[in-house]
């Protein structure tokens, strides 16, 4: 007969296997069919039972495509913001501030218009040396006239009207624009100051000596005057005048 565990031949009357040590089924018993044997059943091999399903590992979580859209919709917008900044249309540029702010009226100074803005801020100086050439001819007639006191502070009035005009001169398209409105101005006080003089003597016309110094501090701030007033009087295309004119 052969050991049920190791399978070695044995001699059916020993009780235990030679080899292994197991011990061996009895023989048949009396009247019992030759050859029988009786089989013992072992308990199966521990790797043939399937382990219970609390200890076999969780399957792999499934991935979320999720990231990958959220990805793809990154990379498409920032394609569609730097294509729109590339061309974005120029009418959408800042228009800048509003017509007549004083921001405006600076940016306008420096930029292509001002030309038109120096020809404007020109002929209004322009204009006011016209309006003092014609009372310099009436300080003449008043003065051939025997210096009447009417005649005098008609010369006086419009004299002072200017000077308000001068102070209120917008001269910053001009090259050197302030000292030109300094130097009007400090000529026409130095003729308005000459015109009391004169009538502080009237009826009547007072000593050239009287009136000297005034009046050469009136031709002195009128030279000044001139020689600012020449550049932009040429740039405008107008009269640069002279002293004497004015």
């Amino acid at each position: 007969m052969q050991c049920p565990v190791c399978g070695s031949d044995t001699t059916p009357a020993l009780s235990r296997c030679p080899r292994c040590d197991t011990p061996l089924p009895a023989p048949p018993p009396p009247g019992g069919t030759p050859g029988d044997e009786t089989v013992t059943s072992l308990s199966p091999e521990p790797w043939s039972i399937p382990e219970p399903e609390i200890w076999r590992p969780p399957p792999p979580p499934k991935r979320s495509p999720l990231p990958y859209v959220a990805l793809g919709a990154g990379v498409v917008l920032l394609a569609a913001v730097a294509l729109a900044i590339v061309f974005w249309p120029a009418s959408t540029k800042d228009p800048g501030p509003p017509l007549g702010s004083p921001a405006q009226q600076t940016r306008s100074g420096s930029s292509g218009d001002a030309a038109p803005r120096l020809n404007q801020q020109a002929g209004q100086v322009d204009t006011l040396l016209t309006e003092m050439a014609g009372t310099r001819d009436e300080l003449g007639g008043a003065v051939t006239g025997g210096c009447q006191t009417a005649a005098l502070e008609q010369v006086r009035s419009q004299r002072e009207e200017q000077l308000a005009k001068a102070r209120n001169l917008q001269v910053d398209a001009l090259e050197n624009g302030p000292e030109l409105r300094d130097a009007l101005i400090r000529a026409l006080e130095a003729a308005i100051e000459s015109n009391q003089r004169y009538l502080a003597v009237a009826p009547g016309c007072p000593a050239e000596s009287e009136v000297a110094s005034v009046n050469e501090r009136a031709s002195e701030a009128k030279r000044a005057f001139i020689d600012y007033w020449r550049p932009n009087a040429e740039r405008a295309g107008l009269d640069v005048r002279d002293a004497s004119e004015i």
